[in-house]
């Protein structure tokens, strides 16, 4: 699978600061761990970060700031920000195209308080999705997604009518874009308590107002040898050379330049003294209690909602607060010590999770974006929080969640019958609940209900949590699963749960009952819900088992990767057995042939669906198809291309039965096969390079039976991977 592209349209200068351009990378490595490829579009402000985003190894496209930025927020409707973005927003907009290049781009995502709906749809048409991280609420956005970590009065509601009413909205500080250390740090860190004895001084990159210089300058005129201060401050600071003299005049203070985390000095430190912006959640997640000023009007509601939490002590704004009152909120605070409770109320209020959380959405559709676990009682509230559909914006937070009796009791109900019942969480790898999943029983046959989170509804679609949600009930259950699409439920198993019933509006004339048996370890596995939903969705009734000798019988099997010999007692079962083998028969009959070829070095893989008969790979062949290699396909890869191609096989044939049985061919030519390929067929020859032996690497299975090589009288694994890629600056 190529990886996702996303580029980011973000900008740091002295005037708008380096948060934005910070929470961004912080969500660019996450997203570089998922294996996705980052760019980054900045304008060339003074102040900027392209060098630092280049030395965090992300290509960075520079665009020029030759325009001055008198009148640019006066035009009409724009933005109360138009001037940070450096250039008219319809050129910018075109500068932004022409560096995004001729790429396919996943996500676009936007962190600009100058950018509004107007340039988001300009660039729409060259991006698949869109995504904008904002704090201000205060322009329309044209997007699929929007973030806003800030807790404040009325955030549930904040975005109402400014969004379109299928974006998906990730509200408050449990979304914060932390780096991962803050997560790790989280449980660790002892709260604080009693007296002060080292404090934290950071406002910022660039603190042009110099609000650094004004707090050393108060700690300085308080004589207290046994409290010690921390300075941060970025060397691009217009200040930065009269805050070095303050401090390298007070032994008591230590001053940091451009840290790559604030982590390891919030660990120490027992008071924090900062502006009220990102930096809060950081702070939050460490239990630092803090004293904020605002520096800029979007600051007022934040630090006034911490403040009524008692999360922080609101000082006032940036030019109510001067060096005497400074010295005197110092004294206060150092003469009372911290408030008991108020750092186990900070840790409390962000768990640090938010980057992690955030990643895990922008890649749902990738292999294992997304997974089901059995729903537990402790689920209540997330089945509570999916039934409440009926608002314009469903927000993915259990803060605020509307009690059902109807849907408690059905739920639990579920829960407790575990014969007829079958109930899945479907959520992606950093546990964001997607959807629930309930199956139930009526004789021998499953119906399929899903709740979903209809906010993630434009990039999460139902049959994504339907696959995964079929492939756990078929690994937690020995049975044959038989699902028919036709049966009378009377009533859902929960309020709101939706019925999986697209067959309804099928055309199609005669239903046929068909049947899929794979090894319970297959990789197949992972492929055959998707072939079983689609014929569900035909209004064909569907049975998967890992016995043969438990098919309930009817008119179609497709015996996929299933390595037992079926008699013909059990064929006799149903009207056509069927099964797909990787090689152009008669030639590579037998065991693992695509392994072999692969070995031989072949450009194409062909794929052969046939009938079942006595003699093994001997029967009448209905289809083929080749695969095209590229040779670098690695065990994973190959085998995805031999599902998909597998999955149109099987559709096609249903789709043109009976008429297909008219156009079966005898095998002809000469036949050849396969032997069974074990373990120690993994083996490496030592004195050959790895580019000789690459077909071999491409074969083995790194967890079931790796490559190894043997040397001085010892077995050694090697297993292969695929590096993900990364880049540098352009300019």
């Amino acid at each position: 699978m190529n990886p996702r592209k996303i580029v980011f349209r973000v900008d740091a200068s002295l005037k708008i600061g380096t948060g934005h351009v910070m929470r961004c990378l912080t969500l660019a490595e996450a997203l570089r761990e998922r294996g996705c490829e980052c760019r980054f579009i900045c304008r060339e402000h003074p102040g900027n970060l392209i060098d630092l985003i280049s030395e965090r190894g992300f290509t960075a496209h520079g665009l020029p700031s030759a325009e001055a930025e008198l009148g640019l927020e006066h035009e009409v409707d724009s933005p109360a920000h138009a001037a940070w973005l450096g250039a008219d927003w319809r050129k910018d907009a075109t500068q932004t195209r022409k560096a995004m290049g001729d790429v396919t781009v996943d996500w676009l995502v936007i962190d600009h308080y100058a950018i509004d709906e107007r340039w988001e749809r300009e660039l729409r048409p060259f991006c698949l999705k869109l995504m904008v991280i904002d704090d201000l609420a205060d322009r329309n956005h044209d997007c699929e997604l929007l973030l806003d970590q800030n807790l404040v009065e009325g955030w549930q509601d904040r975005y109402c009518g400014k969004v379109p009413k299928t974006c998906a909205l990730l509200l408050g500080p449990e979304y914060a874009l932390l780096q991962p250390v803050y997560a790790d740090l989280h449980d660790r860190v002892p709260p604080r308590e009693g007296p002060i004895r080292r404090i934290l001084v950071y406002f910022g990159g660039a603190d042009t107002d110099n609000l650094t210089g004004m707090t050393i300058s108060a700690f300085g005129s308080l004589k207290t040898e046994d409290i010690s201060m921390d300075v941060v401050i970025d060397p691009a600071s217009p200040h930065i050379a009269a805050i070095r003299k303050l401090a390298w005049n007070d032994k008591r203070i230590s001053l940091h330049e451009r840290l790559p985390s604030l982590a390891p000095l919030m660990t120490r430190a027992d008071l924090a003294i900062g502006a009220s912006g990102a930096t809060s959640w950081e702070r939050c997640c460490l239990g630092l209690p803090s004293a904020v000023i605002t520096l800029a009007e979007n600051q007022r509601p934040i630090a006034a909602e911490l403040h009524k939490l008692r999360l922080v002590q609101c000082l006032g704004h940036k030019d109510e607060v001067d060096e005497h009152a400074m010295t005197e909120i110092l004294r206060r605070l150092m003469k009372n010590g911290l408030e008991s409770g108020w750092s186990e109320r900070c840790g409390h209020a962000v768990e640090g999770k938010g980057t992690s959380r955030v990643s895990s959405i922008l890649v749902v559709g990738d292999i294992n974006s997304l997974h089901a676990r059995p729903a537990t009682l402790n689920d209540e509230r997330i089945v509570l929080c999916l039934s409440n559909v009926s608002s314009t914006h469903t927000k993915n937070s259990t803060r605020d969640i509307p009690q059902s009796t109807e849907t408690t009791k059905g739920f639990q109900k579920c829960l407790r019958d575990i014969d007829n019942y079958r109930v899945f969480i479907v959520e992606t790898s950093s546990s964001i609940p997607v959807s629930m999943v309930c199956f139930s029983r009526h004789e021998t046959s499953w119906s399929i209900w899903i709740l979903h989170q209809p906010h993630l509804g434009s990039f999460i679609k139902d049959d994504m949590a339907l696959e995964e949600a079929l492939l756990a009930l078929r690994k937690s259950s020995a049975e044959v699963l038989i699902f028919s699409g036709m049966q009378n439920d009377n009533m859902a198993p929960m309020s709101a749960a939706k019925r999986y019933a697209r067959y309804a509006n099928s055309t199609r004339q005669k239903r046929l009952e068909i049947a899929v048996c794979t090894d319970r370890g297959s990789w197949i596995n992972a492929s055959v819900p998707k072939l079983i939903l689609g014929w569900l969705a035909e209004g064909h009734s569907v049975s998967w088992s890992h016995d043969a000798s438990t098919l309930p019988g009817g008119d179609l099997c497709f015996y996929l990767s299933y390595g037992r010999i079926v008699d013909a007692k059990t064929r006799s079962r149903y009207k056509n057995n069927l099964v797909v083998h990787a090689s152009d028969l008669p030639k590579g009959r037998g065991w693992s042939p695509a392994s072999w070829l692969i070995l031989e070095g072949v450009e194409r893989l062909p794929l052969t669906l046939l009938e079942a008969v006595d003699a093994v790979d001997a029967g009448p062949i209905y289809l083929q198809k080749w695969i095209p290699l590229h040779g670098a396909e690695l065990i994973d890869d190959w085998r995805d291309l031999i599902a998909d191609a597998t999955i149109d096989l099987a559709r096609s044939f249903v789709s043109r039965h009976p008429e297909i049985l008219h156009e079966a061919r005898e095998q002809t030519g000469d036949s050849s096969s396969y032997p069974r390929r074990r373990n120690t067929d993994s083996e490496l020859d030592s004195t050959k390079t790895l580019a000789e032996q690459f077909n071999h690497l491409r074969i083995v299975d790194n967890k079931d039976y790796p490559a190894f090589f043997k040397h001085k009288g010892q077995e050694f694994i090697l297993k292969i991977s695929r590096r993900p890629s990364s880049g540098g600056r352009n300019s």
